[in-house]
């Protein structure tokens, strides 16, 4: 018999958590993606400070978000404390954050360290924030009503760090640490909102049954797990290099996070329109074009510098880039969608555990800019010459992307097997 209304779970409002994503996005989007163009503006990194601060970026988020579920859990069961307390409390330390760098430049106008501080300490924290802002998107959500709701999750979010790089262009050059604080008062909206509509426990996670699929599901969840850390990999290879590629291409600072945006916008388009359309769902097609768009995509605004010395007219040079641009966004969205809809219908039997998953992406947030600090490494010592730089980046990371290709066709291949095993042996082949 099926059950009764009053015994259906009433889906959760979604919008408080969707605002509150909304403004931490502000702040993150700044800090996490952004913070290469203040840097080069206003601490006048070089390309080798700003890989490098990549780097740390990534193996901090790496730590924060490997210990931040136990530890929570622990400073709840010990102290009673709910998850809307703890997500306050993540935001209040975010909020702190941003008043190091204004705070040191009264005593220490000229010190970077205040950024260096700001950054390693930023970056775990968001390891806590969003796994519990996550819990309350999915909690009390399931099946259809859970795959529409993380859909508008992700395109909230991405719009807000559309929203940051343009809101940061007018201020990069001149007003760094102005900026930054300006991010603290977000947070704290961010934190009022909690209090006043959050409940204090996210809403009851569904236990779905997942029906049977078809099998190239469970074979393009399995190469989507692969293939979303290569396009976090490709990402932060590319952040700190536009900043240092639009000043070559000698773009105005108020305008270099604009540009830059230009693979921020496509991904938030792409995220609308997977979410609406459903023509996409158990294609191989998708997934090859939008890795091949990503590789174009990132080669031809790695590249786009060089055309200068061929003689090409900086417009032309600049317009290169941006068209990179918004072939990267749109492959490595319809990457993201991909991983994230197949895990939803597929569920994660048979696949690496979340916790692996979180850790891929965490190595990806890391090897990127390792895949520009050795080049640039290798030129300031005279190994290879600056001219080659460009194309040794693109080698780097092809060769990354080339390695995943094969673990994606041995593990399919691995599946199928599995599979094949199970039919003739009549094992549940679902999947």
């Amino acid at each position: 018999m099926p059950p009764s209304s009053a015994s259906l779970p009433r889906q959760p409002s979604t919008f408080p958590v969707l605002a509150v994503t909304f403004l931490n996005s502000l702040g993150t989007g700044v800090v996490t993606n952004g913070i290469f163009f203040l840097t080069k503006n206003a601490y006048h990194f070089d390309q080798k400070s700003n890989y490098i601060l990549g780097i740390l970026l990534g193996l901090t988020y790496i730590v924060g978000a490997g210990a931040a579920g136990p530890i929570v859990q622990k400073i709840k069961a010990k102290r009673g404390i709910s998850s809307r307390a703890v997500l306050m409390g993540v935001m209040v330390l975010l909020a702190a954050l941003c008043v190091i760098p204004i705070a040191a430049a009264h005593w220490a106008p000229t010190a970077t360290w205040p950024i260096w501080l700001l950054v390693v300490s930023y970056s775990p924290l968001t390891g806590v924030l969003w796994p519990i802002v996550e819990g309350y998107v999915s909690g009390g959500q399931s099946g259809a009503a859970l795959r529409s709701v993380m859909g508008s999750w992700n395109v909230v979010w991405s719009s807000a760090v559309v929203l940051s790089y343009w809101g940061m262009a007018p201020l990069i050059e001149s007003h760094a640490v102005e900026t930054i604080l300006a991010l603290g008062g977000l947070h704290l909206v961010a934190m009022a909102m909690t209090a006043a509509l959050l409940s204090r426990e996210p809403g009851e996670h569904l236990v779905e049954h997942h029906e049977p699929h078809p099998p190239v599901f469970s074979k393009l969840l399995i190469a989507l797990r692969i293939l979303l850390p290569v396009a976090y990999l490709i990402s932060s290879t590319l952040s700190p290099y536009l900043a240092e590629a639009l000043t070559q291409l000698h773009v105005k600072a108020n305008w270099q996070t604009v540009f830059a945006s230009a693979w921020l916008v496509p991904r938030v388009v792409t995220f609308f329109v997977l979410q609406r359309w459903e023509g996409w769902h158990g294609r191989w097609s998708v997934v090859v074009t939008a890795m091949i768009m990503m590789v174009c995509g990132f080669a031809a605004a790695v590249l786009a510098p060089l055309g200068a010395n061929l003689g090409m007219a900086e417009s032309a040079c600049i317009a290169t880039l941006v068209a990179g641009l918004l072939m990267f966004g749109t492959g490595m969205a319809t990457i993201y969608s991909g991983a994230l809809y197949y895990a939803m219908e597929v569920g994660d039997e048979g696949v690496d555990s979340g916790g692996t998953h979180e850790a891929l992406i965490g190595l990806g947030y890391t090897a990127g800019p390792l895949c520009g600090l050795i080049p640039t490494l290798l030129v300031e010592y005279g190994a290879i010459s600056a001219a080659r730089f460009q194309s040794v980046v693109i080698g780097v990371v092809a060769l990354m992307v080339m390695l995943a290709v094969a673990e994606v066709a041995r593990r399919v291949h691995r599946e199928t097997l599995a599979r094949s095993r199970d039919i003739h042996t009549g094992g549940d082949a679902r999947g």
